[in-house]
């Protein structure tokens, strides 16, 4: 057996085997580099998340005080009725896209800018005389 020869290949054997080593520890590092990335930004997500429920829950909290010192003490009181003034808006834009006439428009604001209250009490006070 020739020496050389075996020096040659134990070298060249010992080269292969850190070349794979390099090379594996490049696509570890990669795949370290993306995992750190996508947890990173996980993370950044929950805490957003995290953030924006609890902004929405103080605003809930908030509109509920100030909904129950509105309405004597009353929490949540007619919240599936829009404002007045979204009402408002709303006929303003049927009237601008022309669904309503002019008649209408004024009949149905005036009607809006009354309230609820006064057809209601004059609808109980028509079915009591009845």
């Amino acid at each position: 057996m020739n020496w050389r020869n075996v020096a040659l290949y134990t070298l060249l054997g010992l080269g292969v085997i850190v070349a794979i080593q390099i090379i594996f520890s490049v696509i570890a590092t990669i795949i370290g580099i993306a995992w750190a990335i996508a947890s990173s930004l996980l993370t950044l997500a929950v805490v957003g998340a995290m953030l924006y429920s609890g902004f929405r829950l103080i605003s809930w909290y908030r509109r509920d005080n100030s909904a129950g010192a509105e309405n004597g003490g009353v929490v949540g009181m007619d919240r599936s009725v829009p404002n007045q003034q979204s009402r408002v808006d709303e006929l303003k834009q049927r009237y601008a896209d022309g669904e309503l006439s002019d008649a209408e428009f004024e009949r149905q604001l005036e009607r809006e800018l009354d309230g609820p209250d006064i057809d209601s009490i004059n609808r109980e006070r028509s079915r009591e005389y009845e």
